[in-house]
């Protein structure tokens, strides 16, 4: 964690089921370096990331 303060953050990766490849949270970075994942529901153990996919 960095004495920076949290201002901003954007969403960097997709949090997915590994079992069911369901969506269940982004994984966020702070202005700050500082990265959070923020879930739809409760937080789960057996998960994979996936970057966002950029718009053109």
């Amino acid at each position: 964690m960095t004495i920076l303060p949290r201002l901003t953050a954007e969403p960097i990766m997709r949090i997915l089921c590994k079992k069911t490849d369901t969506l269940v949270g982004y994984l966020y970075q702070w202005n700050n370096g500082d990265l959070q994942p923020a879930w739809l529901n409760d937080a789960m153990p057996d998960v994979r990331y996936e970057p966002m996919v950029e718009a053109a």
